[in-house]
């Protein structure tokens, strides 16, 4: 019998230059400089941030509904997830949009966002996000993860030291990764368990690894109960 597939959303990043505004959340953005393409308007993506994780905790959307990430911290303490939209928290005009896959899917093909279309460097797991929905049995259920390019050090069982590099930058001789230990079978540290993006272990050496980036938030915090 096949397994289910985890019940999840994976979002993939990449820049937003703020085109238009169509209400407090909803607007459209261009993936890349509008200068270069004379501020094309048949190139801009429309999306409602408001359709993130944090609404569908709240109800207010399924998660099958969910079009783009929340902002977050990353792991490296750093701004993850979406930043640009006309109230985040106040109006920004170039940032970073997270969006859900299956929203990307749904665009033409000409406005589907790849590393190489918005000149990022990296491998596109070095842009992407993950969230597991909240009340499932799956032990990453309510966890996000962000993916990085890592490679293992040294490994004693599952514990590994592994030198993490930032996001896009994984081929630049002139940066210097993070070197951490972690376990890559606790989804605490990181994306472990069936149909894991993290697949750097044993004979794997070097790739993706998605490190554990906080938790979406709680129906109480996002309904505003302290219960």
């Amino acid at each position: 019998m096949t397994a289910s597939p985890p019940a999840r959303t994976v979002f993939v990043g990449t820049p937003a230059f703020l085109g238009r505004i169509d209400g407090v959340t909803r607007c459209a953005f261009w993936t890349t400089e509008p200068v270069e393409h004379d501020f094309d308007p048949a190139r801009l993506i429309s999306v409602d941030l408001a359709r993130a994780p944090s609404a569908a905790v709240a109800e207010e959307i399924s998660w099958a509904d969910v079009d783009v990430d929340d902002c977050f911290s990353a792991p490296d303490g750093d701004t993850g997830g979406s930043t640009l939209g006309p109230a985040w928290p106040e109006l920004r005009l170039t940032g970073a949009v997270y969006l859900a896959t299956a929203f990307i899917d749904r665009l033409p093909p000409s406005l589907r966002p790849t590393p190489a279309s918005t000149g990022f460097t990296g491998a596109e797991y070095e842009c992407q996000s993950v969230v597991y929905w909240p009340g499932t049995p799956d032990p990453r259920a309510g966890n996000r993860y962000a993916g990085h390019c890592a490679e293992i050090l040294e490994q004693r069982g599952t514990l590994a030291r592994v030198a993490v590099f930032p996001p896009g930058r994984s081929t630049d001789p002139a940066t210097s990764p993070v070197t951490m230990w972690l376990d890559l079978a606790s989804p605490e540290h990181c994306d472990a368990g069936p149909a894991s993006l993290t697949t750097i272990g044993g004979p794997v050496t070097r790739g993706p690894l998605f490190l554990i980036a906080g938790r979406v938030p709680s129906p109480s915090t996002t309904n505003g109960s302290t219960e």
